[in-house]
């Protein structure tokens, strides 16, 4: 994600748009792609563009979908709508991270998963995205941000990789 969207999403979240509008503005753009390429096309008009912008999209979010179109960054939209759900999940106190896993976990062990995650990173809840990855052989990842914890068994036969080369 580049800063140009991280910077956008939180002018996004500071302009007090009702989330109902963003989300009905990321879903149109994301069930209908022929609709962010015309907006992101140079060979469209800014003029027509701005047209399309107040007859499809909610009113709160015309200016701020003209000033993307006006400075040719509609290409950064999804990443906009990314860095947005962040802060919103930030004011929550709701920590964003990835579980990558061979075989399904068990609620059990979701749930120490999700306890351990709210001690450690002081939040009120986890919002865990579950991501099947049988490359891993064994065992789990998690990722929160740019941080990896690795438990798994392709991680492991890394390490002793590692420590056999290093001799």
């Amino acid at each position: 994600m580049t800063q140009a969207a991280i910077n956008y999403g939180r002018v996004l979240f500071e302009l007090s748009i009702s989330q109902t509008a963003i989300e009905e503005t990321a879903l149109a753009l994301k069930t209908v792609p022929e609709l962010n390429r015309a907006l992101s096309s140079p060979i469209i008009s800014i003029g027509s563009k701005h047209k399309v912008i107040e007859r499809v999209f909610p009113q709160e979010m015309i200016t701020f979908l003209k000033v993307l179109v006006d400075r040719r960054d509609m290409d950064l939209v999804d990443d906009i709508f990314k860095a947005y759900r962040t802060r919103i999940a930030e004011k929550e106190g709701i920590l964003d991270a990835s579980l990558y896993y061979v075989t399904d976990p068990e609620e059990e062990q979701l749930q120490e998963i999700k306890a351990m995650l709210c001690k450690k990173y002081e939040k009120k809840d986890i919002r865990l995205r579950m991501i099947k990855d049988p490359g891993l052989i064994g065992g789990f990842i998690i990722r929160v941000g740019d941080v990896e914890t690795d438990w798994s068994l392709k991680g492991r036969l890394r390490q002793l990789e590692q420590k056999i080369i290093r001799r």
